[in-house]
């Protein structure tokens, strides 16, 4: 796995970590906004959810199945 990780919604300025308290991608999204604007951050979103890590590599295999 590589060094750089993703640990945020850039568009909502918003932290994996603070995210993480909503308990769900939809919920997440309703109140901040997040993985709504550009969307770039929306598979690290899902899987982020689905595994409760709060960093994840920038190129995690796992990835492609939350596209």
């Amino acid at each position: 796995m590589g060094e750089t990780k993703v640990d945020r919604c850039a568009c909502v300025n918003r932290t994996f970590e603070e995210l993480k308290d909503f308990g769900s991608l939809e919920d997440a999204q309703a109140s901040s906004g997040c993985g709504l604007e550009c969307e770039g951050c929306l598979p690290y979103l899902k899987l982020m959810f689905a595994s409760g890590e709060t960093a994840i590599d920038l190129d995690d295999p796992r990835l492609k199945d939350y596209n």
